[in-house]
């Protein structure tokens, strides 16, 4: 006890803190729930080896440096683990992977040859993949069951804090960085190597501090996302064009934060992203990686994406036409067994009161593609076909507006781009298509194969845009997904369909445990566990309503009775 309070000590004193609280912005607070002892896989039309391709291919993002990351310690002050300890890695909701050599989690890659845009150096790197954020689990009873394609249940701001507060304990403290230092460089290390480390390290946390110092003082990331949801329009256009740009002026305040959506189907959509903003692949993928610290140098706009690995992610998600890539996942036999009179009590219902929006299931729309002249299909200039999704009119839906009018109302300048000030979708749009074409010029890429990379699109289409609508896409796989609406307010598909009044004020998220009746996880409180406050900005969970109200403003049908909830709620587990 006496040697751990005079370290402590010794901590307060090096790093120069004010007083005692204080030390609690030196700790992250995770669950430590315990994982299932048996993995289940269930088919979705992937072969291991496109599975795995999806979990750790490398796209050109840059979390730290490969060495650095394989040595850090867990940001703590005595006892400290490795960081990179697939056991600590869960807690933030990574899921562990027996596929990768490294032993690095799903969603992480290794990338030997990441180049830097910056400094023109190639040097090894740990990036995300977009795997980390769109593969699911769910904890029923002994099992893990695995949902490709499925928001994940992580929570990227409690990582991204646990990364900074390692490197920058491992900087401040003397013995901490000794060991740091003979880990990535071994030993008889010359004191060139020590100097070349050091240098880097000072410099990659000059960006950095500099970066967390301006959100803190501006309140950019005060209001936290939690597990399975991320500002991801927002983010994207912080890391680019305040960032990359070095305009920090050009940073929004991040309040409208979205469940990590499903991802099978998507490449045939029309539009994707929750406020239909997207329908350009290249588009999409590319402000991904941007978003999860792909580098851009802005001068020249070299940069780290890589183009090719994002347009193999994107063929093993589509496959070769619509349906036949990545499909949705179906109820698993490890769950209770539908009741078949409710289904088809439900199927009726669902045909009545959400099939307008939601459109028919997906055996009904695959023959649809095929008629003669389809009802829920359009067809591009290359001949192919794309879903025509439901968007609805913010105010009629009634869910929370901050996503569609964040993206809607931001404008950034574009400094050294030399296009003026731009909106939110127009900067999207002009850097990732200057990425691209940047790509497509330097290696001789054939129009054909960029018409194919960009999704068969119109050449010429629109390809961003930021309507005030949410969209309603088809339900195949939906118990797959909670929690719901689009900011992850709702933690029960059952509550989804019950007034308002029924819905909890608060819930708490981070927990995997999944409840087959309700459909959602297990959301009270927990060592850990964020809480989910509704009545923060963004967090809403009005609207979506059935209720004997005036329909609109977020009521869109008459009140279920119970027994139609839970019906509509079992054919949805069939879907």
């Amino acid at each position: 006890m006496v040697k751990t309070l005079a370290v402590i000590a010794a901590v307060v004193t090096v790093l120069g803190l004010a007083a005692w609280p204080k030390l609690a912005q030196y700790h992250v607070d995770i669950p430590d729930f315990q994982r299932p002892a048996k993995t289940v896989l269930l088919e979705q039309n992937w072969s291991p080896a496109q599975r795995a391709a999806f979990h750790h291919m490398a796209q050109g993002t840059r979390l730290t440096r490969y060495a650095w990351f394989k040595a850090l310690e867990q940001p703590c002050f005595t006892s400290c683990g490795d960081l990179a300890d697939p056991a600590y890695l869960a807690r933030f909701g990574f899921i562990p992977s027996d596929e990768s050599p490294d032993k690095l989690p799903v969603g992480f890659a290794r990338h030997d040859n990441f180049h830097d845009p910056i400094s023109k150096e190639t040097y090894p790197v740990v990036g995300f993949t977009c795997a980390a954020c769109h593969t699911g689990e769910l904890f029923f009873e002994d099992s893990a069951i695995r949902i490709e394609g499925g928001p994940a249940m992580v929570d990227l701001g409690a990582f991204q804090k646990a990364v900074g507060l390692a490197l920058g304990l491992t900087q401040k403290l003397p013995w901490r960085y000794a060991r740091f230092e003979k880990r990535v460089l071994g030993e008889g290390a010359t004191d060139a190597q020590k100097a070349e480390l050091k240098k880097n390290v000072d410099a990659f946390l000059t960006v950095g501090f500099k970066e967390r110092d301006y959100a803190q003082e501006h309140n950019i990331y005060t209001n936290l996302s939690g597990f399975g949801r991320t500002d991801a329009l927002t983010r994207i256009g912080n890391q680019v064009f305040a960032v990359d740009l070095g305009l920090f002026e050009n940073f929004q305040a991040s309040n409208a934060s979205v469940r990590f959506p499903q991802i099978w189907d998507a490449p045939w959509l029309d539009w994707v992203q929750y406020n239909s903003s997207i329908a350009d692949p290249l588009v999409r993928n590319i402000g991904e990686a941007l978003g999860v610290r792909a580098m851009l140098n802005p001068e020249d706009l070299d940069n780290s994406v890589d183009l090719a690995a994002l347009n193999q992610l994107e063929t093993l998600i589509a496959g070769p036409a619509p349906f036949q890539g990545l499909n949705s996942p179906k109820w698993p036999a490890a769950f209770p067994v539908l009741d078949a009179a409710k289904v088809k009590q439900g199927a009726a219902l669902y045909r009545q009161r959400c099939q307008r929006c939601h459109l028919p299931p997906v055996t009904e729309l695959a023959a649809d593609r095929e008629a003669n002249d389809p009802r829920f299909w359009e067809r591009s200039s290359a001949g192919m076909a794309f879903l025509k999704v439901t968007n609805i009119n913010m105010q009629h839906i009634g869910t929370d507006p901050r996503a569609a009018l964040d993206f809607r109302n931001r404008t950034a300048d574009s400094g050294p781009l030399k296009q003026g000030r731009l909106t939110a979708a127009q900067g999207l749009d002009f850097v990732t298509q200057a990425i691209a074409k940047r790509y497509f010029e330097e290696n001789k890429v054939p129009e054909a194969t960029r018409l194919a990379w960009a999704g068969y699109r119109k050449p010429g289409a629109e390809a961003v845009r930021d309507h005030l609508v949410y969209k309603a896409r088809p339900l195949n796989g939906i118990w797959a997904v909670a929690p719901f609406i689009h900011n992850g307010s709702v933690p029960s598909l059952y509550l989804l369909l019950s007034p308002h009044e029924e819905r909890p004020a608060k819930f708490w998220t981070g927990s995997k445990r999944y409840d087959p009746v309700h459909v959602g996880f297990e959301y009270t409180e927990a060592p850990g566990a964020f809480a989910y406050d509704t009545s923060v900005a963004g967090n809403s969970n009005r609207g979506h309503e059935f209720a004997d109200k005036p329909r609109g403003n977020g009521v869109i049908g008459t009140k279920l009775s119970v027994e139609e909830r839970w019906a509509l709620v079992e054919y949805l587990k069939s879907l």
